[in-house]
C-alpha cells in the first residue's frame, strides 16, 4: 500500500516536473522571440537581358554579411537585423549596383530582384582589314570569352559563323563579300562561367573597284591614349571610297584646332599616329579628316582628348570648365614647377598607365615634387576618381608628395578621392591638407618620413587602412573619422606625435595601433570595432579621454608602462566576453587607474586598476540608431565625474 503510494507520488512529481520544464520552454522561446530582433530576404540578380548572374557578391553594409549568387542568380541572407538595409552588389563585368530594403520584425522579405549593368566595352571590335571581298574584323574582350559572329549584306540573309575559342583577343575574318557593298554584324561573347555580353552593333563597306564621286567617309572609333613619348591616336576607315591619306587637326587647352598632319604625311594603310610634340601637363583635342584619291575631304571626325603625361616643362593650370579631365598616364611636377587645379575640377585617372612611367609603371600617378595647389570649396569640391567603369580600391595609385626642401608649400583642400591604392601619402613634405574624402581606396592616408605635419579634417570611409603614420617627428593629425575599414589607424615608428578629436566607427579588425619610438600622446577619440580597440607597444603611449567599444578594449605589449587613463571601454555588443585591458607584459605595479571598463568577462587581464576608486558600471549613452550611435554620457550617469579631475571620461572629456 505504502509502496503503491510512493510510486504514485513518484510518478505525480514526474508529472509536476515535466509540466513545469514545459513552461519554462515556451516561456524561453516567447522571451527569445520577443528579444530576437532579426529578419531574412531572398531575391534574385539579374542583367538587363534578365538573364541570372550568377557568381554576384551581395554585400549588406549594415552587418557586413556577404551572400553569393547562385546559378538562377538567386541569393537569401538568413539573419539580419531589423531595420534599413543597403544591399550591393558587385561582379566582375558589371557596374556597381545597390537597393536598400526594410526588413521588419521577423519578416521574411521576398522575391527582392536586382538589376545590374553589364560594363560598357565588355567588347570592343574595329574593322581591321576591308578588301573588296573580305573584311577582317579585330576584337578584344575584358576577360576571356567565346565570340559568335554574325554578318549580312544590307536588306540580305543573316550570315553565322561558329563560335570561336574562349580568348582575350580574337582576329575574325568574313570571306566572299561583294566589292562596293554595305555589311551589317553583331557580336556576343560568352564567359565560362557562362555570363553573356552583346558588343555595340558594327558596319562597315567593302572597297569598290576604283574612286567614287563626292566627299570621302569619316574615320572611325578615333582614340587617344598616353605613350612612352605622348599622347598617341589610332582608328580606323570603313568607308566606301577609297582614302589617300589622312588629316589630323589638334587643339591645346580647349582653343582652336589646326592641323599638325597633313595627308601626304598620314598614308591611308595608317591606324595610329603618337603625337611626340605635345607638352605634358597641356589638355589636347584632336580630329581628323579623310582624303580621297581625287583630293576630296570628309567632315571633321568625333573630337577625342586627353591631358599629355609626364614630367611637366612649365606651370600648368587645370580649369574647371575642361572637366573631366581624363589621366591615361602619370603626371608629374618636378621642382620650381606647380600644378593649379581649380574648384569644381573632375579628374579621372585611368586604370592603366598607358605611358609605363613613374614609381609603379603599370597604374596612374600623380607625383608632386614641388607644388600643388589644388583648393576646392565647401560646395565644389575637386573629385579625383577612378575611370574604370568597374572600380576597384587598386586602380589608381594616389597623390604623392614628395617636395624636396625649399619648394613653395603645396594646398591640398576640399578634395574628394576613390579607387586609389593609397589616396594621399606624403612624404618629406611642406603641405596644408584639410577637409579631404576619401572613399573606396585601399589606403586613406600616409605620412612617410613627413615630420612637422599638421592635417585635420580627414574623413576615410569604406577603405582597408583608414590612415597610417610612420617614422616622423613631431606630426598632428586632429579631426579625423573613420567609417567601414577594415584596419582604422597604425602608428608605427614616431616621435612626438599628437592624435586628436577622432572617430573610427564600424571598424572589422583593429581600431588602433601604436608602435611608436617615444611616446605618443592620444587624446579625446572613439572607436568601435568588431575587433580590438587598441594594441599599443614599443615606446609607452599616452591614451587618455577614448570610448572605445570593442570585444577586445586594449592590449599593452611593450614592457613600457603606457599611460591608460580617464577612458571608458565598454563591449555593447558581445557582453560578458572578452577582456578589457590586457597587459600582455604584466607584473606588478602595472595598473591603470581612473578608467570604466564594463561589459566583458574579466575587466583586466595581468593589471589591475589599483590607485583609483573602481567603478566599472554601465556608462549609460544616449544610444540611438547603430549606425549613428551617441557615445555621449547621460546626465544620470554613473561615471559623469569619474575622471582624474571629477569630469567627464571618455571622448568628449576633458584634461584642461
Amino acid at each position: 500500500m505504502i509502496s503503491q503510494f510512493g510510486r504514485n507520488m513518484s510518478s505525480g512529481k514526474a508529472v509536476l516536473v515535466f509540466s513545469l520544464l514545459l513552461v519554462l520552454l515556451i516561456v524561453s522561446g516567447c522571451e527569445n522571440k520577443m528579444h530576437t530582433q532579426r529578419g531574412s530576404v531572398n531575391g534574385t540578380v539579374v542583367d538587363t537581358l534578365k538573364n541570372p548572374v550568377a557568381g554576384a557578391v551581395i554585400t549588406s553594409h549594415r552587418s557586413l554579411f556577404k551572400a553569393e549568387t547562385d546559378n538562377n542568380g538567386r541569393f537569401e541572407f538568413t539573419s539580419l537585423d531589423v531595420g534599413s538595409h543597403r544591399l550591393s552588389v558587385q561582379r566582375s563585368g558589371y557596374y556597381l549596383a545597390s537597393k536598400t530594403v526594410e526588413i521588419a520584425y521577423g519578416q521574411v522579405l521576398e522575391g527582392v530582384g536586382i538589376v545590374v549593368e553589364p560594363v560598357d566595352n565588355m567588347i570592343t571590335h574595329v574593322v581591321a582589314v576591308r578588301e573588296s571581298n573580305r573584311a577582317v574584323i579585330d576584337v578584344n574582350c575584358k576577360e576571356p570569352m567565346s565570340i559568335l559572329i554574325g554578318w549580312r549584306e544590307k536588306n540580305g540573309a543573316r550570315i553565322q559563323l561558329p563560335p570561336t575559342a574562349v580568348l582575350s583577343s580574337h582576329q575574325i575574318v568574313l570571306p566572299n563579300l561583294f566589292a562596293g557593298s554595305e555589311y551589317l554584324y553583331d557580336l556576343y561573347g560568352t564567359t565560362t562561367d557562362g555570363r553573356r555580353y552583346a558588343a555595340e552593333p558594327g558596319s562597315f563597306k567593302t572597297v569598290p573597284v576604283g574612286d567614287m564621286q563626292g566627299a570621302p567617309g569619316v574615320v572611325d572609333y578615333l582614340k587617344v591614349t598616353q605613350g612612352n613619348s605622348g599622347p598617341v591616336l589610332s582608328w580606323s576607315y570603313s568607308g566606301v571610297d577609297p582614302a589617300s591619306g589622312f588629316k589630323l587637326f589638334r587643339a591645346e587647352n580647349y582653343g582652336s584646332l589646326k592641323m599638325i598632319q597633313a595627308e601626304s604625311e598620314i598614308f591611308a594603310t595608317q591606324n595610329s599616329f603618337a603625337d611626340e610634340t605635345a607638352v605634358p601637363g597641356r589638355i589636347y583635342q584632336y580630329g581628323m579628316q579623310t582624303v580621297d584619291l581625287d583630293g576630296h575631304v570628309s567632315s571633321m571626325s568625333a573630337l577625342v582628348s586627353i591631358v599629355a603625361g609626364g614630367r611637366i616643362v612649365e606651370d600648368i593650370v587645370w580649369k574647371k570648365a575642361w572637366s573631366p579631365i581624363s589621366l591615361n598616364g602619370d603626371m608629374i611636377v618636378p621642382a620650381d614647377r606647380t600644378l593649379t587645379i581649380e574648384a569644381g575640377c573632375v579628374i579621372r585617372f585611368a586604370a592603366e598607365d598607358s605611358g609605363r612611367s613613374g614609381f609603379r609603371p603599370n597604374v596612374c600617378e600623380l607625383i608632386v615634387e614641388s607644388t600643388i595647389m589644388a583648393a576646392g570649396i565647401d560646395n565644389d569640391p575637386i573629385r579625383m576618381i577612378s575611370a574604370s567603369g568597374v572600380p576597384s580600391r587598386t586602380d589608381w595609385d594616389g597623390i604623392r608628395l614628395v617636395a624636396a626642401a625649399g619648394q613653395q608649400g603645396s594646398v591640398l583642400k576640399n578634395i574628394e578621392v576613390s579607387g586609389a591604392e593609397r589616396a594621399f601619402t606624403i612624404y618629406s613634405s611642406t603641405a596644408e591638407i584639410a577637409s579631404i574624402s576619401v572613399r573606396f581606396c585601399q589606403t586613406g592616408f600616409s605620412l612617410q618620413t613627413a615630420s612637422g605635419t599638421a592635417v585635420s579634417g580627414l574623413n576615410v570611409e569604406d577603405c582597408q587602412t583608414a590612415l597610417t603614420v610612420e617614422n616622423t617627428f613631431d606630426c598632428v593629425v586632429s579631426d579625423f573619422k573613420a567609417m567601414n575599414v577594415a584596419n582604422g589607424v597604425v602608428f608605427a615608428g614616431n616621435s612626438g606625435l599628437e592624435f586628436s578629436r577622432f572617430e573610427l566607427r564600424n571598424v572589422r579588425e583593429t581600431g588602433l595601433r601604436v608602435v611608436d619610438r617615444q611616446p605618443a600622446k592620444i587624446r579625446n577619440g572613439l572607436i568601435q570595432t568588431m575587433q580590438t580597440g587598441i594594441i599599443t607597444g614599443a615606446a609607452a603611449a599616452n591614451i587618455q579621454y577614448l570610448t572605445v567599444d570593442a570585444v577586445s578594449g586594449m592590449i599593452v605589449e611593450g614592457s613600457d608602462l603606457p599611460t591608460i587613463r580617464n577612458c571608458i571601454v565598454v563591449n555593447r555588443k558581445n557582453q560578458d566576453t572578452g577582456v578589457g585591458i590586457e597587459d600582455k607584459v604584466g607584473g606588478a605595479g602595472r595598473s591603470y587607474p581612473y578608467n570604466n571598463i564594463f561589459g566583458y568577462s574579466q575587466a583586466t587581464v595581468n593589471c589591475d586598476q589599483n590607485g583609483a576608486p573602481v567603478i566599472n558600471l554601465d556608462p549609460l549613452f544616449v544610444g540611438g540608431f547603430e549606425e549613428n550611435f551617441s557615445y555621449q554620457l547621460r546626465a544620470d550617469s554613473p561615471v559623469i565625474n569619474a575622471s582624474d579631475r571629477s569630469g567627464q571620461p571618455g571622448a568628449y572629456g576633458s584634461d584642461s
